[in-house]
């Protein structure tokens, strides 16, 4: 049997005012860096999932593909910054294994940067859960206006899958490195 270790964060959360929200991120997929699946569950907004090119960092604007109004809606309101591509429905899916162990996207656009996306991201059975904070006051999210401050419970995991850009070169993934993550929050707040 191994002992129970208890971790502690050595950070604290900002005071809350004016314009703060708080949201939750699952399930939440990542190859780092470069594309995200997430599937935002948002008080202002509600429920939608999102296929995101993030840019050279999470500092600068991404393009973040989404399914449906309230997704749109929520990227023109809270991310006017960056490029935000509404496909159909059924173009874009996050979902996710009983354990939350397993993330599969699947998306398919007419316009942006990448046309089309498959990736399974999968951490073994035995990884343990690393908490992981990010963000902070100050640092934008996606170049924009608002900050985010978080804590992500990650799992290291390998990606397959494929992404198609517009110029037609094909990427493929086969036991990349990813993150999977058994939840996310973050504290939304407007930056200064």
């Amino acid at each position: 049997m191994v002992p129970f270790v208890q971790q502690t964060a050595t950070f604290l959360c900002p005071p809350d005012g004016p314009g703060v929200v708080y949201e939750f991120f699952a399930p939440f997929a990542h190859v780092e860096g470069r594309f995200e699946w997430c599937r935002i569950r948002s008080v202002t907004h509600g429920v939608f999932d999102t296929f995101i090119v993030l840019g050279e960092s999470t500092s600068v604007p991404a393009t973040v593909h989404v399914n449906s109004v309230l997704g749109e809606a929520f990227m023109r309101e809270r991310y006017p910054e960056c490029t935000t591509i509404r496909v159909a429905p059924s173009g874009l899916k996050v979902e996710e294994s009983a354990d939350g162990r397993t993330v599969t996207g699947t998306m398919k656009s007419e316009a942006g940067p990448v046309r089309e996306a498959q990736m399974t991201m999968r951490a073994p059975p035995t990884a343990m859960p690393k908490m992981v904070p990010y963000g902070g006051e100050g640092k934008p999210v996606w170049g924009g206006r608002f900050t985010c401050w978080g804590v992500d419970l990650n799992l290291t995991g390998a990606c397959d899958g494929f992404v198609l850009r517009a110029d037609g070169k094909r990427e493929n993934f086969r036991g990349t490195p990813c993150i999977v993550t058994l939840g996310s929050f973050g504290r939304i707040a407007p930056r200064g």
